[in-house]
């Protein structure tokens, strides 16, 4: 039982053995620096991997995916403008990658007629790179191989007695049969 859960908390599916959508990588979308942002009218998420920002853009009232708006970022004075990616979703290329910074960012929708705008932050501060290991699953780890080795020990300084009594089992078997 011991050794199902120490191998449980640190098995997962490398690359090329997974059998989902590989755009959900759950190692990776994690640690994205990501910003929100909101008015009466909408409701924005923001992910940023590299030179792209990738926006999620819905209705406040009814979390309805907003389709096809024109969409324009202000990031550190430059406009940039959206590109279609999905529903709801919209895609943003930088020339520059963002610095490590704290930085504003404004969100211009125009969609049916209607103009709105959402302000943000990007704070890199609260995103930490990806950790294959982290230092609870050291801990689980660590207290995992102590009861192994206290269990193996116990077995082991008890094998005589655990020997005589399967031998004493094994003739009351025989003497049966």
């Amino acid at each position: 039982m011991a050794l199902t859960l120490v191998i449980s908390t640190i098995s997962y599916a490398g690359p090329g053995h997974s059998h989902g959508d590989e755009k959900f990588d759950q190692k990776h979308t994690q640690a994205l620096p990501r910003f929100y942002a909101e008015s009466d009218l909408y409701e924005a998420v923001g992910i940023i991997n590299g030179k792209e920002i990738t926006l999620y853009l819905d209705r406040y009232s009814s979390n309805e995916l907003v389709k096809g708006a024109k969409i324009e970022i202000d990031l550190d004075g430059s406009k940039i403008s959206s590109e279609p990616h999905g529903d709801g979703e919209y895609l943003f290329r930088l020339i520059n990658k963002i610095k490590d910074q704290s930085i504003p960012i404004t969100i211009t929708i125009n969609d049916d007629g209607t103009t709105d705008m959402l302000a943000a932050t990007i704070d890199f501060g609260s995103f930490e790179p990806p950790s294959s290991m982290t230092w609870k699953t050291g801990i689980k780890i660590f207290l995992y191989s102590c009861f192994l080795i206290v269990t193996a020990y116990f077995f082991y300084r008890k094998k005589g007695m655990l020997m005589t009594h399967t031998k004493k089992i094994i003739n009351q078997i025989k003497e049966r049969a």
